[in-house]
């Protein structure tokens, strides 16, 4: 597995029904551009945190996805969790399709956004691994 493979099998996920049909756009951690729902949408960040090689030359990793959930300020926790859920089923201790194990989440939330009040933030956090294949 190489580091782009391993993206690719991550943001397969987030091309699939199961979440384009609830119209929550994901955009990379690092996207500068204008965002189709300001008051709704999450961020893709993939932090693949250490490597092995194995025995013939494929490599390990292990690390954490982080999705980064926005939604409208002043509306309470509840749409942060519903959008969880909907993370967990996609991801909670799942083999993705030529890609990583998946772990069990967690959810840090975040408060308000510091770049926009109007948004309420937090982190979806699962770990994952890979084993050479």
């Amino acid at each position: 597995m190489t580091f782009a493979s391993l993206k690719s099998a991550i943001e397969l996920v987030f091309t699939s029904a199961p979440w384009t049909s609830h119209n929550i756009e994901i955009y990379p951690d690092n996207y500068q551009g204008q965002t189709a729902n300001q008051n709704e949408f999450c961020r893709l960040n993939i932090l693949p945190a250490t490597t092995a090689n194995n025995f013939g030359g494929s490599k390990t990793f292990a690390g954490s996805i982080i999705v980064s959930i926005y939604v409208k300020a002043g509306e309470g926790q509840s749409r942060i969790m519903a959008i969880a859920d909907i993370l967990d089923i996609l991801l909670g201790n799942k083999k993705l399709t030529n890609g990583p194990e998946l772990g069990t989440s967690y959810l840090q939330i975040g408060g308000l956004d510091s770049a926009n009040s109007a948004l309420y933030t937090a982190q979806y956090v699962i770990p994952f691994k890979t084993y050479g294949e």
